[in-house]
């Protein structure tokens, strides 16, 4: 069977930072990541979405992980067609912009590819380290499907070169299907992973399908079922993901991933319920199911118990 990695998409989210789950004693980022890393052997960067993260802060995150922790990137921000700050940008492209989000389109073509070489660059560095698992390019609910944005995605495949690459579509009009064997054929092709995704079932949003895309990985990701929160306008991050799967639901997974084991070189499980402690108990759950990693000792399995039964 192929390798079955475990983890959550932060472990320095605030929600998480304040639920009680760090020990007292870990009090910094460095004794934080320290204590997630004697629990789980990779973790998807947050942050990266929201600002491209310097090179000092790279080799950090690597010299505080055992040599076989396995970091996964969250693309930045205009790079999947979102608006950022426009503070988290070079000086040089901060002029005329009147303090207003910046998209891609208000860059110029020479701009966009020098900030895509800047953060290319900073990837590879966990790349070179063999630290890199995959590059997430998560795409927003208003990436309906196009010719456009097929064409957009493999372009996106030849700048990553040589970086693994997994694409998250949250629309969904891509899983029609003259739209999806296109998606996956594109994805086949560019040996890209399609992201599996179990989110809510809603009008817009995309079903738990398990599709291989990719020899190097299948990537898993879990954001939770509260319908009720991603219906409801001005809600926040937090409160969207405020959902706790319950075993019957983690058991079901644990098949699908054990199944999907057989189909590539890896198997990523990661859980973005970033709410409290959800994502962090969540996949100590999944660990256990799987038979993964260290025992749990007998007050830790105390725990989860007692929390599964409120």
């Amino acid at each position: 069977m192929s390798e079955v990695r475990v983890g959550t998409c932060s472990w320095s989210d605030k929600n998480l930072l304040s639920s009680g789950w760090y020990p007292p004693q870990a009090r910094d980022a460095a004794s934080r990541l320290k204590f997630y890393a004697r629990h789980f052997d990779t973790v998807e960067i947050d942050s990266s979405f929201y600002a491209i993260p310097s090179e000092p802060v790279l080799y950090q995150w690597v010299s505080r992980t055992p040599p076989d922790f396995i970091f996964n990137i969250k693309s930045f921000g205009l790079f999947t067609h979102h608006a950022v700050s426009p503070k988290v940008l070079p000086v040089k492209f901060q002029e005329d912009t009147a303090g207003k989000r910046i998209r891609l389109q208000d860059l110029t073509k020479e701009q966009r590819r020098t900030l895509w070489d800047i953060f290319y660059e900073r990837v590879m560095i966990l790349h070179r380290m063999g630290r890199l698992g995959y590059l997430l390019f998560q795409f927003p609910s208003t990436f309906v499907y196009s010719k456009a944005g097929l064409e957009y995605i493999r372009r996106l495949a030849v700048l990553c070169r040589p970086i693994k690459a997994a694409v998250e579509i949250r629309h969904n009009s891509w899983m029609e299907t003259s739209a999806k064997e296109k998606l996956l054929e594109l994805l086949r092709e560019e040996n890209m992973a399609y992201v599996v995704v179990d989110e809510p079932k809603l009008l817009w949003t995309v079903p738990f399908e398990p599709h291989v895309t990719a020899t190097w990985a299948v990537v898993l990701r879990f954001h939770g079922r509260n319908s009720a929160a991603w219906m409801k306008k001005g809600v926040s991050v937090a409160e969207r993901f405020a959902y706790r799967y319950d075993l019957a639901e983690l058991r079901t997974f644990a098949e699908e991933a054990v199944r999907l084991a057989g189909s590539s070189e890896r198997v990523y499980v990661m859980f973005n319920n970033c709410y409290r402690d959800y994502a962090v108990k969540n996949a100590l759950q999944m660990k256990g199911l799987l038979g993964l990693g260290r025992e749990l000792s007998s007050g830790e399995q105390k725990a989860l118990d007692l929390d599964e039964s409120l």
